[in-house]
């Protein structure tokens, strides 16, 4: 996005402090959201190329006849009011006047488009114990694959944890004792700081411990340091050091589902966290 020297009547800010600034805004939010916002400002800048259109600053006019069209186009209400943040974004840093999605067409444009679509956001179905039990135990524990998809989704069903921050477990961010683990998280999106929080899992009984599973998991792999979920080649070997990303853990939950005899298209990798919020409640 988008930053240029602030002009307040003769004085100018040097262009050395303006970098600071923009060092400092982008490291205000996620890497994930600044992708997002990036990726949606493009889109735009994009469209407006097509229009013969300047995208910056937008008037009103063009970012209400923008989203229409993108609606027209399919994209869901969410993924439009992401764009508005976006090209928002962009004209705050810009320092430009007006922020044109906050005038009233654009408004009345976002209301007409809610109530003609209709659009709910899907929600992912929980993955409940019974079914987690059920999934785990239609797989065989001796290949390194299926050993890895247990420790998966038995400690993310146990954490809670999301995707993102499941993945990024590092073997430092263990700690075993007799009771359990514990489980340091050194950042999520709910905090951009980083401060970092610890989970405490405790052992359970039967194939879906997460702690055994974790441990089954580290000792077959033979995993010491680094990231703790790897990829796995077609010969059954551990790809040390190449992190999952958050995308196979909703794999790994579609597909084992499947294999057990579940009906997995309503289930994602939000489906473990959403599980033990439902179990819990």
């Amino acid at each position: 996005m988008l930053l240029t020297p602030l002009t307040k009547k003769e004085n100018v800010i040097p262009l050395d402090q303006v970098a600071s600034v923009r060092r400092y805004v982008a490291a205000a939010s996620a890497p994930a959201t600044r992708k997002a916002y990036t990726s949606d400002w493009r889109q735009f800048e994009l469209w407006c190329v097509e229009q013969s259109l300047e995208p910056l600053p937008a008037t009103p006019a063009m970012v209400a006849t923008y989203v229409a069209d993108q609606a027209d186009a399919g994209k869901k209400v969410s993924t439009l009011e992401r764009a508005l943040v976006a090209i928002s974004r962009a004209h705050q840093l810009a320092f430009t006047k007006d922020d044109p999605t906050k005038h009233q067409v654009v408004k009345e444009t976002m209301k007409g488009i809610r109530r003609h679509l209709c659009t709910t956001q899907k929600k992912a179905r929980p993955l409940l114990f019974e079914s987690l039990k059920t999934v785990v135990a239609a797989m065989q524990h001796n290949q390194l694959r299926e050993i890895r998809d247990i420790a998966i989704l038995c400690l993310g069903f146990m954490t809670g944890l999301r995707r993102s921050e499941l993945v990024a477990l590092d073997v430092d961010d263990l700690r075993f004792d007799r009771r359990g683990m514990t489980v340091h998280v050194r950042r999520s999106k709910g905090d951009q700081v980083g401060e970092g929080r610890d989970v405490v899992v405790f052992r359970g009984s039967g194939k879906t411990c997460p702690v055994a599973a974790v441990e089954a998991w580290l000792a077959a792999a033979v995993i010491r340091t680094g990231p703790v979920f790897v990829g796995v080649d077609r010969l059954g070997r551990a790809r040390h050091g190449k992190r999952l990303t958050d995308q196979v853990v909703r794999l790994v939950v579609k597909e084992r589902a499947r294999a057990a005899g579940l009906d997995e298209e309503q289930l994602s990798g939000h489906s473990l966290r959403a599980g033990l919020a439902t179990q819990a409640a």
